[in-house]
This record gives structure tokens, sequence and C-alpha cells, in this order.
């Protein structure tokens, strides 16, 4: 190949690499994506200490985790309410020995207000699996305290017919999530480590 040919073929690869970083499919429906630049959090927000007993940080996820998609692992936060653009950040805990229970997760979401945190909150809230009780007779939202914000207190089906305890509240512009395992005070344990 004359070196002329290889120049023009290799500036032609590059520009197509440099044109194919910039394209990115949706799936949200037009729904807004996570952003990096959407408010102050970051992955040093995650309770490394003060977790209940038992628990351990095993991983931590933001939008520069290589095999990740925040849009999709926050996709419960998206519905018929508008939350603007969002960073996000995960913390993910074990509990129990491998194989034997579920993990538990903190995740943290920034938006541009606290009228975008409540959208976010409602979104979550109204999903389908939502509307009917986990189990028969007991009420899937209730409430609780966590770190001095009104939080809701969602129950959901986990193995063993247990319930799993989730914590959903917003601290100004950011909404943070815990979903705990079985054990209540664990799970608000774990909700108050966040400081939030």
């Amino acid at each position: 190949m004359k070196p002329k040919s290889a120049l023009c073929l290799l500036l032609v690869a590059c520009a197509l690499l440099a044109v194919s970083g910039c394209i990115a499919q949706d799936n949200n429906n037009g729904a807004s994506s996570v952003t990096p630049g959407a408010g102050d959090i970051s992955v040093s927000m995650i309770p490394t200490k003060n977790l209940p007993e038992g628990f351990s940080l095993l991983a931590t996820q933001d939008a520069s985790t290589k095999g990740v998609n925040m849009t999709e692992d926050i996709s419960k936060f998206y519905g018929a309410k508008d939350i603007g653009p969002a960073k996000a950040v995960i913390g993910i805990y074990q509990w129990a020995p491998m194989g034997q229970g579920y993990d538990s997760k903190v995740t943290m979401i920034s938006l541009k207000d606290d009228s975008h945190a409540q959208a976010a909150i409602d979104n979550y809230k109204a999903q389908p699996r939502f509307q009917q009780p986990p189990y028969k007779g007991i009420s899937r939202f209730s409430s609780a305290i966590i770190n001095g914000h009104n939080s809701t207190e969602v129950r959901d089906s986990a193995r063993q017919n247990s319930l799993r305890f989730i914590y959903l509240w917003n601290h100004e512009n950011i909404v943070v999530l815990v979903e705990g395992n079985n054990d209540r005070s664990k799970s608000i344990e774990l909700a108050s480590a966040t400081g939030l």
C-alpha cells in the first residue's frame, strides 16, 4: 500500500472512531439522562463508617464506572414527572454470607432542586409493582424519621416470604434511596449512616 493511501485510510478510521464516540443511544424515551455536572455528589458520600453490624461495603458506582449504565440503574426515578438532569452514585453492601442474602444499596441522586427531587420520589413510589401490598395484610408504605427527615418506608417482598425495608427521602436537591434488608432496625441504621 502506498504511504499516501495508508495515511488517508488512517485519517478516515480516526474520523469514524471520533464520530462513533459522540453518538449515544437514547433508551429513555425522551427522559433526562445522567449528567456529570448535575450537582455536588460523589462516591465519597457513600457510607463506609457506622454501618450496621455485619454490613460491609462491596463496591461503589458512578458515571465513570466501566460497564455501568447509571441512567438504567436509576430508571425507577423516571416517570410521569420530569426530574431534569441527574447525577447518581451507588454503594453496594453485603450483609450476609455470599449466596445467602441479597445486596443492600444506597443510591444518591443529585438533581437541579427540591422540586425535581420530589418529582423523582413521586415517580419511584408510582411504580406499578408498588400498587399492591407486598403480602396480604401488610401496607406497602409507612413513614420513618431518618436523620431528622420524614422519609417513606417502602416494604418490599424479599426471599422466603420476608420483607425488605427501603427508605426514601430527599435532602434538598439530593434524593436518597436505601434498600436495606429484612431487619428494620439495621435498615434504618444503614439509612442513618448516610448523614443526610
